[in-house]
């Protein structure tokens, strides 16, 4: 059963969402969580409340979901690549190349549904976003526009304060460059221009031919006259100096500002500062820093990952938008992150299954990050997925897991050469491809930390400049590959299971019965294979996929279809569970197989 919600929990969520609770007047509609805006972060947003069964309302000003796209883009085209084949049927590894579609249990809600275009229209994007909200009936309220938000100080709540919404009908609510053909056409000398300067200190002026013309505005603002043609305009010593010929349209492309307008100076949400002076200022929680309960989602987040990560479109922030989510569910409902629990033999099958399938590792590299929790003495591990590793330091209390017997971090990184203002990315010779020097890899890369404790706000703070992370106890980089499959054993698995054991000083092979035998009569301390299965008179853990497959590879006997209610022959009946569950037949059988075979 899903856990009833408390009673005054407040959070709110921008682009975004709103955690409320009303007791400020009868007339204030009341919802648990409130989202505002029903684009793709909002919708997003709003399919992980539904999933979970929590009680929200998404506010949109438009009279349908998506209205930004359709507008903008000017010329319809979508940025985000559409891979419809990628030569797999995994689902979670087509993620990574699907830029377009939200996260939802719906096969149909996949964008390549929508759209054959690599570069698809916007056009297909409204209709998209349309059948995201209606086909699973996200709760959205359109044609509202909240105006303001303003703070309201209370004591009874968890934080301290609630958030008052108002819409544009005085109701308040409590709760809480496409293709890039011009810089190619400027670069073959076709006709197109480039000119780089600071924007606020020149202006268009329009002739009285209706041309438009470039000036600086210290000239306009010192001119004495209103008319064009008496404004100087820039040159220099030379007659062909750049901005001399006119131009018939001006398209103004210089992207967006958020609308810090709406929010009331009680709310306390900051700007950030130099290139990131546009967004507003949050954590790596993507809560705001001076305001406790308010957290920025969607492209507004994009300042946690500014031209490092994928945070700032759709394909990167359905993951942060989960990852929000799931820190809600921890603080206000008691759930916690989503960790299963494998023995520690699996840890080299889990991980390399996890860098060559997960989308979110993949688009968020550096940002979000799987963190592998070890039980005392490794018997087994806890697998926590798409954590935000810039609040590492806080991760017991955000997931609800405690950290006691160490750790191991798994991102994708780039080299630290990779790209930047002065880096030629195509350079000769930028690829890696042995093991050994998997540390060089330029490319994105699966890059696995080990901490023997967690590492502390002090560390995080201090960490090295173009790190994510502080320094490890110990570090393995699994070396770049061409195809992003990282499943060669040689260059791939083998140095990764190797780093594992040396960080656990244990072996994580899978033994024969003698081998386990022999190391039993040697060594003080036996591998965990074999502690696992041999020392248990069990050569491999049972269960009904395991039983199925040795009977139809013929080598064990298919005990369930003899068995009956009448008497068989030399005794009495079993069925074929008593006969799993009793060691000496099981252990029988098991040396049967694996002497007949070397591994299933």
């Amino acid at each position: 059963m899903m856990p009833s919600p408390p009673k005054h929990v407040h959070e709110l969520l921008l682009a975004f969402a709103f955690y409320v609770a009303s007791s400020w007047a009868n007339d204030i509609l009341y919802h648990d969580y409130c989202i505002i805006g029903a684009g793709p972060a909002g919708l997003q947003m709003a399919y992980f409340l539904q999933h979970a069964g929590r009680d929200y309302v998404v506010f949109e000003r438009g009279h349908a979901p998506g209205c930004f796209f359709a507008l903008y883009p000017r010329h319809r085209k979508l940025i985000s690549v559409n891979k419809r084949y990628t030569g797999k049927s995994n689902g979670e590894f087509n993620l990574r190349h699907d830029w377009n579609s939200l996260l939802s249990h719906d096969s149909r809600l996949l964008f390549r549904h929508y759209s054959k275009d690599f570069f698809p229209n916007a056009d297909d994007m409204v209709r998209y976003l349309g059948d995201f909200a209606s086909m699973l009936d996200l709760q959205v309220c359109y044609n509202t526009s909240i105006t303001h938000v303003m703070l309201e100080k209370d004591s009874k709540a968890w934080n301290g304060h609630y958030f008052i919404l108002a819409d544009q009908n005085a109701r308040f609510y409590k709760c809480r460059a496409i293709n890039n053909g011009l810089l190619d056409t400027y670069q073959l000398k076709s006709l197109d221009g480039l000119l780089e300067g600071d924007l606020e200190d020149l202006v268009l002026v329009k002739d009285k031919k209706g041309k438009l013309r470039i000036t600086l505005r210290f000239y306009l603002e010192n001119s004495n006259s209103s008319e064009a043609e008496s404004i100087t305009l820039p040159q220099d010593e030379l007659d062909n100096f750049a901005t001399r010929a006119p131009y018939d349209r001006a398209i103004r492309c210089l992207g967006w500002k958020f609308d810090f307008s709406i929010f009331n100076k009680s709310v306390g949400l900051m700007q950030g500062k130099g290139s990131k002076k546009k967004y507003p200022l949050i954590k790596p929680s993507y809560e705001a820093k001076a305001t406790r309960g308010l957290f920025v989602l969607g492209t507004a987040s994009h300042s946690v990952d500014f031209r490092k990560s994928a945070g700032g479109f759709i394909h990167g922030f359905r993951y942060t938008a989960r990852t929000v989510h799931r820190i809600l569910e921890v603080r206000h409902h008691g759930v916690p992150w989503p960790s299963p629990i494998y023995p520690i033999m699996q840890l080299t099958n889990t991980i390399v299954k996890r860098v060559n399938e997960a989308s979110g590792l993949y688009q968020m590299f550096s940002v979000l990050a799987d963190v592998i929790l070890l039980k005392e003495n490794a018997p087994e591990f806890e697998y926590l997925e798409e954590y935000p590793v810039g609040v590492l330091q806080e991760l017991e209390w955000r997931t609800g897991k405690k950290v006691q017997n160490g750790l191991f971090v798994i991102m994708m990184e780039y080299g630290k050469n990779f790209s930047g203002p002065d880096k030629d990315v195509f350079y000769y010779n930028r690829a890696v491809g042995e093991a050994q020097h998997a540390w060089q890899s330029n490319f994105l890369h699966p890059v696995i930390y080990y901490y023997k404790r967690l590492p502390t706000e002090r560390q995080m703070r201090l960490c090295p400049p173009d790190w994510p992370l502080p320094r490890p106890d110990a570090i393995h980089h699994i070396v770049e590959d061409f195809l992003t499959d990282w499943t060669a054993p040689n260059a791939h698995i083998l140095p990764l299971r190797r780093f594992l054991e040396n960080c656990l000083e244990t072996d994580l092979r899978r033994f024969y019965a003698e081998s386990c035998f022999l190391f039993a009569l040697t060594r003080q301390k036996l591998p965990p294979f074999c502690q696992q299965g041999y020392m248990r008179m069990q050569g491999l853990m049972h269960n009904e996929r395991l039983r199925h497959h040795g009977v139809e590879s013929g080598l064990l006997e298919d005990y369930a279809a003899v068995d009956s209610p009448n008497e068989q022959e030399g005794g009495s009946t079993q069925s074929h569970d008593q006969l799993l569950e009793d060691p000496m037949i099981l252990n029988h059988q098991l040396q049967h197989l694996m002497s007949t075979k070397d591994e299933l």
